[in-house]
């Protein structure tokens, strides 16, 4: 801006001095000639009004003193004015007289014809030196005075406009810091006032946006950070510009760097073949992933034409849904109608046989018949079991079982099933030692008394002979414990965690022969979730197996 200035007013200065030294000399020059001239003719009039009485050392001093020479020439002689004129060629005027000024050789001639001689008045004048210097002078002049002027006005430009336009332009890149608040002076010129005013104005303005903006930021954040699923967004280039809180932790990633390539943040092949692909092409691709934890993610990505990404590039949005339930439930949709099947088919085809041999009227003895419908008995049975207990797990996860409660003695269930179960002990030589205290709680007693006699029978079906059940109860401040303990073969650990599945079975030969429809745990499991309680199993492999379950008083 100085320099610019500085610029301006040379240029200015330089104009002004060129125009005033012209006009000036134009005008002295003018001035100077009209001078001479007077004086020439004021000169010749003199010496004409007295030239018969004047002496000749007059007519000397009156040259002289106008600083002139006098040249006289006969009529009848040859006159040559070439020497005054040079190659001008001078015309008489109307009265036929030379009369007139010519500047010739530096010098100024005034030529005037009379009757018998022609007088030539000449005086030296040197336009050139006159002009070099007038101009001297002139430039000199205005180019003090230019100086004085610039320094004044420097001085008055610098305080009232640069300095001025210096703080403002300090002040303004605080518009980029919010913690910064803009502050200006009152200055001279309102034309300045008005520019901080605008520039407030823009500060105002600004914040008032970037209070939307980070309003408005932290919603989309707050909205994607609480989704249940995972979120990405990036563009052609595969560089993250949006990633929540569960797509990192789904992808293992904890870091918080933004625009980074997808291949930061997972190397999943799988994934990165399907971004590749929904970039070169606009179909959605929908499909499913397993994480180191055992959890399956249906991945949905699709290609956006529009928004803030540039025109026809595109961008891709990835998310991350978990279906581990939905995909465990359909697993075990599929092995529930497949271990039916298989559980259904042994007693059928039994049963289809025995009645075709009693149908055909084979050679068979009355005790081969009896024998025969009594396992087809045995096998209908088996299938009447299987179907309610299925009916029971499918209503306590659908919780359309009926339920009627009352007040129920803990104690006096353990109890009967005691006494019922005596036939298998004695068979065995199992001692049950029944360590439960007299707990009342308001429950349905079928349910109760279902979940006892399956632990109770378990443990002894799968214990060794000569071995021992405990079944201990309490209550504490929050809980009814049941605690079911055996010596019998235990739990391996790979078959720990699947025990309360349907149909699944440790042993399953072992299983078949003791008559076992791989449903009790499962349905232990619901009852004790259907009563808001927990149920956990310690169990070492030939040292035998302990449930603890706890249901809340207030459930």
């Amino acid at each position: 801006m100085k320099k610019f200035i500085i610029k301006i007013y040379l240029i200015i200065t330089l104009l002004i001095l060129f125009l005033s030294t012209i006009t000036l000399i134009s005008f002295n020059i003018a001035d100077l000639i009209r001078n001479e001239k007077n004086n020439i003719i004021t000169a010749l009039n003199i010496i004409e009004n007295s030239y018969e009485n004047i002496e000749e050392s007059h007519i000397n001093n009156i040259l002289n003193e106008f600083n002139l020479k006098i040249d006289i020439m006969e009529k009848n002689k040859d006159i040559n004015l070439k020497k005054y004129t040079g190659k001008k060629e001078i015309e008489k005027n109307s009265n036929n007289l030379y009369d007139d000024f010519l500047y010739n050789n530096k010098n100024l001639y005034y030529i005037k014809e009379y009757e018998q001689n022609i007088i030539i008045l000449y005086k030296y004048f040197n336009i050139t030196q006159i002009l070099l210097r007038d101009a001297l002078i002139c430039i000199t002049t205005i180019s003090i005075i230019s100086i004085i002027i610039y320094i004044f006005l420097k001085k008055y430009l610098y305080k009232n406009i640069i300095l001025p336009l210096q703080e403002i332009s300090k002040e303004i890149p605080k518009l980029k810091d919010k913690n910064k608040r803009i502050a200006f002076k009152d200055y001279k010129f309102e034309e300045i006032n008005a520019i901080c005013k605008e520039v407030i104005n823009i500060e105002n303005d600004l914040e008032t946006i970037d209070n939307m903006l980070t309003i408005e930021k932290n919603k989309i954040n707050y909205i994607l950070d609480n989704m249940s699923e995972g979120f990405v967004l990036f563009d052609k280039n595969k560089n993250v510009f949006a990633i929540n809180k569960m797509a990192k932790k789904i992808l293992n990633y904890d870091k918080n760097n933004l625009g980074e390539n997808i291949l930061y943040y997972t190397q999943n092949i799988k994934l990165l073949e399907n971004i590749d692909k929904a970039l070169s092409t606009n179909q959605k691709n929908i499909f499913d992933i397993k994480t180191d934890d055992n959890k399956t993610y249906s991945i949905h990505i699709s290609k956006i034409q529009k928004g803030i990404f540039e025109k026809g590039s595109g961008a891709i949005i990835m998310l991350m849904i978990d279906v581990t339930a939905e995909r465990e439930s359909e697993k075990l949709k599929q092995e529930f109608f497949s271990n039916v099947s298989h559980e259904l088919k042994t007693p059928i085809t039994s049963i289809q046989g025995y009645a075709e041999l009693l149908y055909n009227d084979f050679a068979i003895s009355k005790e081969q018949e009896k024998e025969f419908l009594k396992i087809i008995q045995k096998e209908s049975s088996n299938i009447t079991n299987l179907i309610n207990n299925i009916l029971t797990i499918s209503k306590l996860e659908n919780k359309e079982i009926e339920i009627n409660k009352s007040d129920i003695n803990i104690k006096t269930i353990v109890d009967e099933i005691i006494n019922s179960t005596k036939p298998m002990c004695i068979e065995r030589n199992i001692e049950i030692i029944n360590k439960c205290e007299d707990i009342s709680m308001i429950a349905d007693y079928k349910k109760i008394h279902q979940l006892f006699n399956n632990l109770i029978v378990n443990a002894i079906k799968y214990n060794k002979n000569n071995g021992y059940v405990e079944i201990n109860c309490f209550k504490d401040e929050k809980n009814i414990n049941i605690i079911i303990k055996d010596s019998g073969i235990g739990i391996p650990l790979v078959d720990r965690n699947r025990i309360f599945e349907r149909f699944y079975r440790v042993e399953k030969g072992r299983t078949k022969s003791l008559g076992g429809t791989g449903l009790g745990l499962a349905i232990v499991k619901h009852i004790v979730k259907y009563y808001n309680g927990k149920i956990k199993v310690k169990s070492t492999e030939g040292f035998g197996s302990e449930f603890i379950i706890k249901i809340p008083i207030n459930n």
